[in-house]
């Protein structure tokens, strides 16, 4: 029965210090803010006791996980992986083409480490067998744009 009292008393003296607030606040645009944070206050001075006394509405702030699910996770890792490679192909080839080298293939592996941070394993470039004899001065070309090693092979295989 002592809890009611008190907690009847705090609403009086939370109405009471409500209804002075509001009757010192001057009109114009700060009025409705301090009724809204007083609304706030209020409803805070009727609801704390309640939820410290009936424990049982824990469920109410029980929210669910924030963390992404790891089939998220997996996604985004493999459309970085893949924009990477993507980018590191359409550089490789922008390059070649600049240079009037006609490229067949580009091939990139790609993985994310442990620590998220993306790791390009190999470019593996494909160039018409009639370019055999440009394979070195291409891959030193695309090693010096690219800042990369770069495999260059023709497509007879060589």
């Amino acid at each position: 029965m002592n809890a009611i009292q008190q907690w009847t008393a705090g609403i009086c003296l939370a109405v009471l210090a409500l209804s002075l607030v509001q009757y010192l606040m001057p009109e114009g645009a700060m009025h409705k803010t301090a009724e809204l944070a007083a609304g706030a206050f209020f409803l805070c001075a009727v609801l704390i006791p309640i939820l410290q006394a009936v424990p049982d509405f824990s469920f109410l702030f029980s929210l669910p996980s924030l963390q992404p699910s790891e089939s998220l996770q997996d996604t985004v890792e493999v459309q970085k992986e893949d924009a990477v490679s993507h980018s590191v192909s359409s550089l490789a080839a922008a390059e070649l083409a600049r240079e009037g080298i006609p490229v067949k293939e580009v091939e990139t592996t790609v993985h994310t480490q442990e620590d998220g941070s993306i790791c390009i394993t190999s470019v593996r470039v494909t160039i018409p067998a009639s370019l055999s004899s440009q394979c070195s001065r291409t891959a030193e070309l695309l090693s010096a744009s690219l800042g990369l090693e770069v495999e260059v092979k023709t497509d007879a295989g060589t």
